[in-house]
């Protein structure tokens, strides 16, 4: 039988124990930032059928589809976890009171050119308020995004929050021209105003209309942005945009969390998948952004439940990319004690083992037959802490000491002593 390939596909990757531990680190933090605002977990299938995910996802290229052998249809890895949440909504959970607050964290697949470098699967937490049209429901998941960032320990981020409908409104008064469309979004995204003069010049519509989609390019800012656009807005969706964004500005103001917010109305993200706010998360040094979301009204209802939402998510690796700018990347850990024993009988280890797994300290026994030093490397080397001792030349029968692997410092213990300091608690260690 031939050996198997050691090769994987491209796109994917595998974690070793550090940087999976960095993954699940900042998972965690997220999941409990949910937690704390009343958020609960839902799980949801690694793959469902293809036309689940074709309103949040239209380019059925970048979906990873299979035929389902018992059905003959097509099925879909998926591409995107608020659709699943949107599909259980509207099924599982129509009946349930609202408003619903559920949050995940899963892998997203999504096909991408190998030649580009791009990666396939993607590690997502995110939440979806749902039911709620107000727009504090929309600065509560600004306000979680805010804390989200802070939670996992990052200090050089900034919040870029956008209207849809105000970029709607004004692209209504321009003529349509759905091939001049494109190109003109494109260069509203970049700023680049004189492009927009060139895109403009030859369209029939009012100068006061290019004079306002030309004037987007500088809606960029804090407060005083929301005064430029009233001068600006052509017509009543945008007017009613507008008046939408400075009502959820006025709460983020009352959490206190303006100083993160950017306006920019400009932007339009997914001009066709959002219905309202919507907005990214972009960490200094990080060229691309990290996390976003918005209010998406009309996603559910393609489920048969007309339903408002609003949520977000954080690609995880993309995070831990921005805390790596910042060097504020947890330490490598592996268990918190290594109980290294050159005693034949193993029967002290295994109750030092036992006593210390048993009150929440990861505990991990040195069971290769090496020298003293050998085992100490092996700790550094794994980012073990401390190290427990037993049965070394000159140490007592019931006797151990705890030594810290990096300053090399001792302290003697009885083994009975150690095992009832970790049983009452008064083993000062983190856990």
């Amino acid at each position: 039988m031939a050996r198997p390939s050691t090769a994987i596909p491209k796109g994917v990757r595998v974690m070793p124990p550090k940087e999976a531990a960095r993954l699940r680190f900042a998972e965690g933090r997220l999941l409990s930032v949910f937690e704390r605002w009343g958020f609960r977990e839902v799980v949801v299938p690694t793959f469902e059928y293809l036309e689940v995910f074709a309103a949040a996802l239209p380019d059925s290229e970048k979906v990873e589809k299979f035929v389902d052998r018992q059905t003959g249809r097509l099925l879909a890895l998926r591409p995107d976890l608020t659709s699943q949440v949107a599909r259980m909504v509207a099924t599982t959970l129509r009946h349930h009171p609202l408003p619903l607050r559920l949050c995940y964290a899963a892998p997203i697949f999504r096909h991408e050119e190998a030649e580009a470098g791009r990666q396939r699967e993607f590690y997502q937490a995110g939440v979806e308020l749902i039911g709620l049209e107000k727009p504090e429901a929309d600065a509560e998941v600004i306000a979680m995004a805010v804390e989200s960032c802070r939670e996992v320990g990052l200090t050089r981020f900034q919040i870029d929050v956008g209207q849809v409908e105000f970029l709607r409104g004004m692209l209504d008064a321009l003529p349509q021209r759905p091939d001049r469309r494109g190109e003109i979004l494109a260069a509203l995204r970049r700023k680049d105003a004189l492009a927009l003069d060139l895109l403009l010049a030859d369209l029939a519509c009012p100068d006061q209309v290019k004079a306002g989609i030309r004037g987007l390019t500088e809606l960029y800012g804090r407060e005083e942005v929301l005064d430029q656009a009233e001068g600006l807005a052509a017509s009543e969706r945008s007017k009613r945009a507008l008046e939408n964004l400075r009502r959820v500005y006025e709460v983020l103001r009352v959490y206190g969390l303006t100083d993160q917010v950017i306006l920019d109305l400009a932007e339009h993200y997914s001009l066709e998948y959002y219905s309202g706010i919507a907005f990214q998360v972009f960490a200094e040094g990080l060229g691309s952004h990290l996390g976003g979301g918005g209010r998406y009204d009309s996603l559910i209802g393609q489920f048969g439940y007309e339903c408002p939402a609003t949520g977000f998510a954080f690609d995880l690796e993309k995070i831990l990319q921005a805390l790596e700018k910042e060097n504020a990347l947890p330490r490598d850990a592996g268990p918190l004690f290594l109980i290294i024993d050159f005693h034949p009988d193993k029967r002290q280890a295994l109750i030092l083992a036992r006593t210390l797994r048993s009150k929440g300290y990861p505990a991990a026994r040195d069971i290769i037959t090496r020298d003293l030093e050998g085992s100490l490397t092996y700790a550094r080397t794994c980012g073990i802490r401390s190290a427990l001792i037993l049965g070394q030349p000159g140490q007592g029968e019931d006797s151990l000491i705890l030594r810290d692997v990096q300053s090399g410092k001792e302290t003697p213990y009885g083994v009975a002593q150690f095992c009832d300091r970790v049983m009452s608690g008064a083993l000062a260690w983190p856990t």
